[in-house]
């Protein structure tokens, strides 16, 4: 299947992908499939000074994520409302 090139200024937040989407290499994957790119995502695209990406798939609609596939948790105050965990003794 052939590749297509995505220019990294098309690399959102939220943007996803059907199929996995790698760096220029074509071997090194920088999100999985229907994974949403986050805020470090773009960050460390343009840090890295990266150019362009590459996938055999294409951009989906945030309706088209699978639910499977969508993080539980979005944000650290969702983590942060998760209760502590006790400590169990040792045996």
């Amino acid at each position: 299947m052939p590749l297509t090139r995505i220019n990294c200024s098309e690399i959102t937040e939220g943007v996803s992908y059907s199929s996995p989407v790698f760096f220029d290499d074509g071997k090194n994957m920088f999100l999985a499939p229907h994974q949403t790119a986050k805020k470090y995502h773009v960050k460390a695209l343009d840090r890295w000074k990266v150019p362009f990406l590459v996938t055999a798939g294409h951009k989906e609609a945030q309706s088209q994520i699978p639910a499977a596939s969508k993080p539980v948790m979005e944000t650290v105050e969702d983590f942060m409302e998760v209760e502590e965990v006790e400590e169990l003794e040792d045996l």
